[in-house]
């Protein structure tokens, strides 16, 4: 078996045989050396049993663990991982055969960019019972500053880092992500800190996975709350140790959630929207009394369970 050149690295949480199809389309892709780490953070062995018929794959490693944390489990991912590229998918998802080269493909012709954003396309629901997270770019966009990184909105359902660079700025915030302080946003701030230090961003339509993770309207309201207190924490963290060039992200974010709602005023019709604004407001204030770490700029982490 050759040395793998790109990782894949999985984080799941009682998914059991759902995260089977993730598995098998990755185990499915074209190319000639790879590896497979999934780490599992479930309470029961449900989704162990599932992943045993892979065991005899070498490309296929399982890892149990007894924490949470989205970004908790993928600098785990991280550290483990075996090659210079490490991409990252959802549980819930499914990629196409040409994934993994199409990703390497992408980084090779960009030496500076330290993350990746692939489309990411809502697998087939009903619209009017709910939605599934999406992200869609239709050209290739390149960034190297946090003005333009406001354009570029990808999500960690369909990404990828080079692990030197990412480790080398500390990784995924354990502060942000599901299972943390701040429930969001930790793929979003990854980027912003490799933009701070020297890193560039790319998003690219050349790839893409499928997402099977639908929400009803009513648990989208839930996300999007916590989506948008994450990015508060995650925008106010660079203002705090002096990065003033942050603050083009704030406003922009501002203007968004705080002047949309409020455009129905100019024709005399009730405001919607603003819990967007409240939800993005405690992240910064909350952001703002966290302590944190200068040289990392990631939140501190007072204790662990």
């Amino acid at each position: 078996m050759k040395p793998p050149t790109i990782s894949v690295v999985i984080c799941t949480s009682d998914r059991g045989t759902q995260i089977i199809s993730a598995v098998e389309s990755i185990l499915a892709n074209d190319h000639p050396a790879f590896e497979l780490i999934v780490i599992d953070q479930s309470r029961d062995t449900a989704t162990g049993c599932a992943l045993q018929r892979f065991a005899q794959d070498r490309r296929f490693r399982y890892i149990p663990v007894r924490f949470n944390g989205w970004a908790r489990g993928h600098n785990l991912g991280l550290r483990m991982a075996r090659s210079p590229i490490v991409a990252i998918t959802d549980d819930d998802c499914v990629v196409p055969p040409d994934w993994l080269h199409t990703i390497e493909q992408e980084l090779q012709a960009e030496p500076q960019v330290v993350v990746l954003y692939c489309n990411v396309l809502p697998a087939p629901h009903d619209p009017d019972a709910g939605f599934v997270p999406e992200f869609q770019c239709s050209q290739r966009l390149v960034v190297h500053t946090l003005q333009d990184k406001w354009y570029l909105r990808g999500i960690g359902a369909g990404m990828a880092v080079r692990r030197d660079q990412a480790l080398a700025i500390g990784g995924f915030d354990e502060a942000l992500g599901p299972g943390a302080r701040f429930k969001s946003a930790a793929d979003v701030d990854i980027a912003i800190r490799a933009i701070l230090f020297g890193g560039s961003v790319v998003g690219t339509p050349a790839t893409y996975v499928i997402h099977y993770g639908f929400r009803t309207w009513e648990e989208g309201r839930h996300l999007t709350a916590r989506n948008w207190e994450g990015l508060g924490a995650t925008f106010v963290k660079p203002l705090k140790v002096g990065y003033y060039q942050a603050g083009i992200l704030i406003w922009y974010e501002l203007r968004f959630v705080l002047l949309e709602p409020l455009l129905p005023l100019l024709k005399l019709k009730r405001p919607h929207g603003l819990g967007r604004f409240v939800a993005f407001t405690r992240g910064v204030l909350r952001g703002l009394v966290h302590p944190i770490d200068r040289k990392s700029l990631k939140y501190r982490i007072e204790s662990r369970s």
